[in-house]
């Protein structure tokens, strides 16, 4: 028999779903949302369970990640439900319930802590950046009333923290979809084989949340270079690539040689597109150009704050060493770039970035079991 929790309406809320228990039930979002099928009923089937406090069926539901938040149930909803909203809101609680340490609820549901631990973390990681540097003039003067072994171990540790807390996040999440799965007989399973390729063509090309804005009512007349789908797209293969390009550069060379090697300019693809994606992101949401983007949490701003400015000054260091500039500044930006960007590495596990991960994982499950 399924739990029921009458607390969990006040819990979700916290997340920033404010209005659901508005719905009459009624089905409108489910029959205007382009993507739910047979045996993927969402919004309507979210929110009974949210009523109903069932917190399991929640958290072990792969539906949950096959929603885009497109927003076309919130628009159409007879009762300014905001099931879209909602959606999105029981993500954050997923991403936060998976995640062991307890850091993630209180960046979701605290403004204040958000800004304390971002802070907090922008220090330590500056402290860990100059004993990779430790000729640098600043460096000496840490070293002075910081021990050098004490810093470097204090970072070793938070990035093997942020590491381990992945892991348990993903097999936390792996064992709720065991543990739920309801077994069919007459369920014929698809092959590994197939799987894999309908996640790679999802992860892609987003052809699902491509197929939102090409039959929303809104976007569909917008040109492709302004759709949601696309700016989403290059938001997260723009982080890939210059993640790629950075390890490439850790590994094989001194960053600060040449800007010819493949290295830099893959960099210098990926960047324009983050660039570009967070810029339109952070534009959408400034100027609540859909139903969509009119509630972005502090969390949300910060993310995609981040993301810009490690793109900016990326871009900033790249002019640099194009011209040898050996102006201080340059340094700052460096110090800068590189805390932002160790930053997003960090906070990955503890943020709404995990959805990269979490949504191929439960597609996974989604395909491989699917009628």
């Amino acid at each position: 028999m399924a739990k029921i929790n009458p607390n969990f309406a006040a819990e979700i809320k916290k997340y920033g779903a404010d209005s659901f228990e508005a719905c009459f039930n009624c089905g409108t979002c489910t029959a205007t949302c382009n993507l739910t099928e047979k045996n993927a009923n969402f919004p309507r089937k979210f929110i009974r369970e949210g009523i109903l406090g069932q917190t399991d069926e929640i958290l072990a539901s792969k539906e949950l990640w096959l929603c885009y938040a497109c927003g076309e149930c919130s628009t159409h909803c007879p009762r300014q439900a905001a099931p879209g909203e909602y959606m999105a809101a029981l993500r954050r609680y997923a991403i936060a319930s998976y995640e062991p340490s307890g850091i993630t609820k209180l960046l979701f549901k605290n403004s204040w802590f958000s800004i304390l631990i971002t802070l907090l973390l922008a220090v330590i990681l500056g402290f860990f950046l100059f004993t990779i540097k430790p000729d640098m003039v600043v460096s000496r003067w840490i070293f002075q009333y910081f021990s050098y072994e004490v810093i470097h171990t204090l970072g070793l540790i938070i990035f093997s923290f942020t590491g381990i807390t992945g892991v348990i996040g993903i097999l936390k999440m792996i064992m709720k979809f065991k543990k739920m799965e309801v077994k069919d007989p007459k369920a014929k399973k698809e092959t590994l084989l197939n799987v894999f390729k309908k996640i790679g063509e999802e992860v892609a090309t987003m052809k699902r949340s491509r197929s939102c804005d090409e039959d929303d009512t809104f976007w569909k007349t917008k040109p492709k270079w302004q759709q949601p789908w696309l700016i989403h797209w290059s938001i997260m293969w723009g982080f890939i690539g210059l993640l790629l390009a950075t390890s490439l550069d850790f590994m094989f060379k001194d960053p600060a040689t040449t800007i010819w090697l493949p290295s830099r300019i893959l960099g210098t693809v990926a960047g324009l597109l983050m660039m570009y994606g967070a810029s339109m992101s952070i534009y959408y949401r400034s100027i609540k150009i859909t139903d969509t983007y009119k509630n972005t949490n502090l969390v949300d701003w910060m993310f995609l704050g981040f993301l810009w400015i490690a793109g900016f000054t990326g871009f900033w260091l790249e002019v640099t060493v194009g011209i040898t500039s050996g102006f201080i500044v340059n340094d700052i930006v460096f110090i800068l770039h590189t805390i932002i960007s160790m930053e997003l590495v960090i906070l990955f596990a503890f943020s709404k970035f995990a959805h990269a991960i979490y949504r191929p994982l439960a597609l996974f499950f989604y395909y491989s079991k699917k009628a």
